[in-house]
């Protein structure tokens, strides 16, 4: 499976089974399993719902779902050989004890299927910027309020391809819909430079690095790829409609943020021998 240095990774279902390698209350959006593939731009895809069959998506609110979470990321990196097993079973990075970092997951079955982090620019920065540092000052210096998309991790019980690319657009749909409730203007994303240019045909993203290496990640390449709110807005990439189609509630999007004792239960599985950006094949 290929190694993929990211924040986050979203491709067309040709490309789903390269790219994803990464308990929910009932009031969280219930979305169904597909069962049709994701049509051209502007066209929700057809989805037949199964009534004990459905895949919720929100912000975490537990420390149960947190950790859950954090658990997937941790056995994606070991199972895509990119990290060994730290004892404790998860991938946490000081970032995730920030107040402006928020786990986001899709669950079914209270199975967390799907998850990514939101990292919002803060007192700790983000992590690509160990490899975007200039970049990142760059954009900070344009006054845009930024965040990064990480930690992207899925269940290799998720075999179906179709399954899969609709839970990687649901996710983005939560993603944007929630950063900009944040007040965030621009994400970014780390992408392999094989995969850039389907980020930007089918999200609207933009290439604002050259391709750089990472020598603690066995020199994987990078490019640094913006997802720009005011820009998609005007310009209508091919999934717009997809990703604003529906509507999420506030507290959907909002989420609890951890408790005094979950920093301090979370902080003892941060590892300073694992870099915060790490490859990802998800």
């Amino acid at each position: 499976m290929n190694k993929l240095l990211t924040s986050t990774n979203m491709m067309q279902d040709s490309q789903v089974d390269r790219l994803v390698t990464a308990p929910v209350p009932s009031r969280a959006t219930e979305l169904t399993t597909p069962t049709a593939v994701v049509t051209t731009a502007g066209v929700a895809a057809r989805v037949i719902a199964k009534a004990d069959d459905k895949v919720q998506l929100k912000v975490t609110e537990t420390k149960q779902e947190r950790e859950a979470a954090l658990r997937l990321v941790h056995q994606t990196y070991c199972r895509s050989g990119l990290a060994a097993s730290n004892g404790n079973g998860l991938r946490v990075m000081k970032h995730h004890l920030a107040t402006t970092t928020e786990i986001l997951i899709a669950s079914q079955s209270n199975k967390v299927l799907f998850t990514t982090t939101l990292v919002r620019d803060g007192e700790v920065g983000m992590p690509l910027e160990s490899l975007f540092a200039e970049e990142v000052a760059e954009l900070r210096s344009q006054g845009a309020k930024l965040a990064e998309v990480s930690c992207l991790a899925t269940d290799l019980g998720v075999t179906d391809k179709r399954h899969r690319f609709e839970l990687l657009v649901e996710m983005f749909s939560l993603v944007v819909q929630m950063a900009r409730r944040r007040g965030v203007d621009r994400l970014l994303l780390a992408v392999h430079p094989r995969h850039a240019k389907a980020y930007e045909r089918m999200f609207g993203c933009v290439r604002v690095s050259a391709v750089k290496e990472y020598a603690a990640v066995q020199d994987n390449p990078a490019v640094l790829c913006v997802h720009d709110f005011a820009a998609s807005d005007k310009d209508r990439y091919p999934f717009y409609d997809r990703i604003y189609g529906r509507k999420l509630a506030p507290w959907q999007l909002d989420g609890t943020r951890m408790s005094d004792d979950e920093r301090e239960y979370f902080a003892r599985a941060i590892s300073a021998k694992v870099p915060d950006m790490l490859p990802m094949a998800a």
